[in-house]
């Protein structure tokens, strides 16, 4: 990993995911109809069960949603599965997070992580404390970004993150504690 560095899970309030890019590999299937599908990776979904579990286990105020510009309803669909709260069709990311955070009377940007793969995430990643890229994203991205892991959007990147900042590669019996 070019950087990797991530911070104690206790000082991250808010993590905010992309979606395409980031549950995606980026690409669209288009069918002869004009409906649009997408592939995702399942091992992402097992990902926010293991949150929900760490998070629970250790009293951790976390937040977390999917903050995308799509307005395609693929996106909420997949959020609803994963039972991940959402917000789509955002064309301003930056301004809509600066509203959510006064709606939730919180300032401290250093304590939000915001995964993101292409230049439209740019201003977000530059206004949170902590940014995350994967290894198949935007090149000015990667080179902005705090954290660039080697999995791929689409292909598990979510739930390498979520491994890698609650720190389960390192703490093997977290698993059977966490009754995943």
């Amino acid at each position: 990993m070019d950087k990797q560095i991530f911070p104690n899970f206790r000082e991250i309030h808010t993590i905010i995911f992309d979606f395409d890019g980031v549950f995606t590999n980026n690409k669209v299937y288009i069918s002869e109809e004009g409906v649009e599908s997408i592939r995702c990776d399942r091992s992402d979904g097992l990902a926010f069960d293991i949150l929900r579990s760490f998070k629970e286990k250790y009293q951790w105020d976390l937040s977390y949603f999917i903050l995308s510009k799509e307005k395609n309803n693929v996106v909420e669909k997949r959020s609803k599965k994963l039972k991940v709260p959402c917000y789509f069709g955002v064309d301003d990311k930056l301004l809509f997070l600066k509203n959510y955070l006064q709606k939730k009377d919180k300032n401290d940007t250093s304590g939000i992580m915001y995964l993101g793969n292409d230049l439209n995430d740019l201003r977000v990643m530059r206004y949170v404390g902590w940014s995350v890229a994967p290894a198949d994203a935007h090149p000015i991205v990667k080179t902005e970004s705090k954290i660039t892991l080697p999995k791929s959007g689409g292909a598990g990147f979510v739930r390498f993150f979520v491994e890698e900042l609650i720190g389960l590669n390192k703490n093997m019996d977290l698993i059977d504690e966490l009754c995943i």
